[in-house]
């Protein structure tokens, strides 16, 4: 499977300098929350790379990191569940 950003983003995101945590604002509901620093990185990355497959996005944060966390790919999994229930990803048959 293939993670791509959704074509039309059902939420909005504000970031600051920091790229530590931003604001997601989900116009459908009206709920905010707020996105850690993996959320907007795995966003990012997509955003510019355009359609990736979990692993290759795992691969890539363990190069970035210089290091593999041995629950990256847990974590990097149920955050592009959590981004895609939010509206900002999507996935894509392969």
């Amino acid at each position: 499977m293939l993670w791509s950003f959704a074509s039309r983003p059902a939420a909005h995101l504000r970031t600051w300098d920091d790229d530590a945590s931003g604001i997601g604002y989900d116009e459908r509901s009206g709920d905010t929350f707020v996105l850690g620093a993996l959320a907007l990185e795995l966003i990012v990355m997509l955003q510019e790379r355009g359609p990736l497959a979990a692993a290759a996005i795992v691969e890539d944060l363990a190069l970035r990191l210089g290091t593999v966390q041995p629950s990256l790919a847990v974590d990097v999994d149920a955050e592009l569940g959590h981004l895609a229930a939010r509206g900002f990803v999507e996935s894509l048959p392969t």
